[in-house]
């Protein structure tokens, strides 16, 4: 069954793959713009930006990142962020690009099915959609864990994880703005930590404190050296140390493109889906860059409580800072906000994953029942399916089980990669179409910087990311099981293209044929109809949405 695409694609309006369509859908024909007035569209620009945020921010910033800063030093760790922050700001100005011109349900995944061809968005779609739906029952699991702080041996009861798999499946069922509040004060409780960590980590170096002295740039100097060396001695060490942590780095920094996947469901989402991640890179290369800086001036690198096991919230860099100053309600304020962004990842992971699917069953990749919609506008066959995995969270309780379970999890350690490397290879297409339909830039909705060389850039960088992503299972021995964990991700993705190319026997889509000019037609008439629909929808805002929306 081939795709068929509409000229203006959103989630209420979409046409399904028989040629059939969505009740709302003839009056979309009629008015392009009808949708933004749909409560179905009830994302704004603030909850772009802190999903987005939301998405980021996990449980790799506030117990991992510590670990990042034993392996490479705090010259190195420092450096791995502000690297990989580049990459991120380069995927997350392309998706803004692709999105802003055709804000399609799916995101890059059907912008990859339009522009490359149909075998590639069937499998980065699959891919990317196990991926997400795989990740939910781990932070389940991790936010069941962290319980454990206050209660011990609350990680073994079923009722716990039963009430956030519950909460993830109400939030993810409702209409689209519930899900938007829920991530929009997630992330604020997230923001409020780093910022608090940041501001007190500087006085605290500063000797600002009552009771400590001056450290400053104590931990940058003799003894402690910029760059640690990692497993091996002399420069290989100090290389292995700073591409761990650029590794880490990189799965940080993970899921900017929940944005781009939520633009369907976003009032006026050409300019809002841009507007958002700009602002957000800017706030995630800040918060971030700034919280390793801070923790490599109070903590040095050589200090073993980083190597603890990362479920232990005692054991993490915002607690181990600010541990000389005997707080004992320091470690759980920090445990309830982890909590709460392993519960937050989770809840992003099953959005993009049901979005993900519903994506695919328009384009004819995924049965039709996923199409289905409540009333609310929500794909809830779809999300039915993606939160099915969470009965995965419950194999922890089990030895045996929990080992088939971190094996499911080692198959998409790189799928995040291979899905900012697919963007790549997407916008590359799309920037060719334009230049060979002789269509500027500068007419579309949003043009990013640097184009197409920031695309290049984030291409290469991303590849170098995967080939070192599993170092490890060669040095100082080789491991089969840790290279098939690292790399199995990179070796199924191209065989199931290639079965595909071979069933489907389809072929690159020609750049002359790239359907463009109807899309920037519409853009005409959306543009024309733009400042009456926007003085409609102001007068019926909400004091709440417009304070909200001038502060974020």
């Amino acid at each position: 069954m081939s795709p068929n695409y509409s000229r203006y694609q959103r989630l209420p309006n979409d046409t399904i793959p028989d040629g059939s369509a969505t009740t709302a859908e003839s009056g979309a024909l009629e008015n392009p713009l009808a949708g933004n007035e749909d409560p179905r569209r009830g994302l704004q620009e603030r909850h772009l930006s802190m999903m987005a945020l939301a998405g980021m921010i996990g449980t790799g910033l506030f117990l991992s990142s510590g670990k990042a800063l034993a392996h490479a030093g705090p010259l190195g760790a420092l450096l791995a962020f502000i690297l990989m922050g580049t990459v991120t700001a380069s995927i997350a100005f392309i998706t803004a690009e692709m999105s802003a011109f055709r804000p399609v349900e799916g995101g890059f995944v059907r912008h990859a099915t339009m522009w490359l061809d149909r075998s590639t968005g069937i499998t980065v779609g699959w891919n990317f959609w196990y991926s997400m739906a795989i990740t939910m029952p781990t932070e389940i699991s991790a936010a069941a864990s962290l319980l454990e702080f206050w209660k011990p041996h609350a990680n073994q009861l079923i009722p716990i994880r039963c009430i956030f798999w519950l909460l993830i499946a109400a939030i993810n069922l409702s209409p689209v703005r519930v899900y938007g509040e829920f991530e929009f004060y997630l992330a604020f409780t997230k923001i409020a930590l780093i910022v608090v960590f940041i501001i007190g980590g500087l006085l605290l170096d500063l000797g600002m404190l009552s009771g400590h002295n001056y450290v400053g740039f104590r931990y940058w100097s003799d003894p402690y050296p910029l760059f640690r060396e990692y497993i091996v001695k002399g420069l290989g060490g100090r290389l292995l140390g700073f591409c761990s942590a650029m590794i880490a780095a990189t799965f940080a920094y993970g899921n900017v493109q929940v944005v781009a996947m939520a633009g369907a469901e976003t009032r006026n989402p050409r300019k809002s889906i841009p507007a958002a991640l700009k602002k957000t890179f800017a706030r995630v290369i800040l918060f971030y860059v700034a919280s390793i800086f801070i923790m490599s001036l109070t903590i040095p690198a050589d200090d073993k409580r980083l190597y603890a096991p990362s479920g232990d919230v005692t054991r993490s860099p915002f607690v181990i800072a600010f541990s000389s100053l005997g707080s004992k309600a320091l470690p759980s304020v920090v445990n309830a906000i982890v909590l709460s962004s392993a519960f937050s990842s989770g809840n992003a992971c099953s959005f993009l994953a049901s979005r993900t699917l519903y994506g695919l069953a328009l384009d004819g990749h995924a049965p039709s029942i996923f199409l289905v919609q409540n009333r609310f506008g929500t794909p809830y066959m779809a999300v039915a399916a993606s939160l099915s995995f969470g009965i995965v969270a419950y194999t922890s309780l089990s030895q045996g089980a929990f080992q088939a379970f971190l094996w499911l999890v080692s198959l998409v350690t790189t799928a995040g990669i291979v899905s900012w490397i697919i963007v790549c290879f997407t916008y590359i297409r799309f920037f060719r179409a334009l230049a060979i339909q002789n269509i500027a830039r500068e007419d579309l909705p949003y043009h990013s910087p640097l184009q197409p060389y920031l695309t290049y850039y984030a291409l290469c960088m991303n590849f170098v990311v995967i080939i070192f992503s599993g170092w490890e299972s060669f040095i100082p021995s080789f491991s089969p099981s840790l290279f098939f964990s690292n790399y199995f991700n990179c070796l199924l993705y191209p065989s199931i293209y290639l079965a595909c190319k071979f069933y489907y026997k389809d072929t690159m889509v020609d750049p002359e044929e790239i359907e463009l000019r109807n899309e920037l037609a519409l853009i005409d008439i959306e543009q024309e109809r733009e400042n009456v629909q926007q003085s409609r929808e102001s007068s019926k805002t909400s004091f709440y949405d417009r304070f909200l929306n001038s502060l974020f």
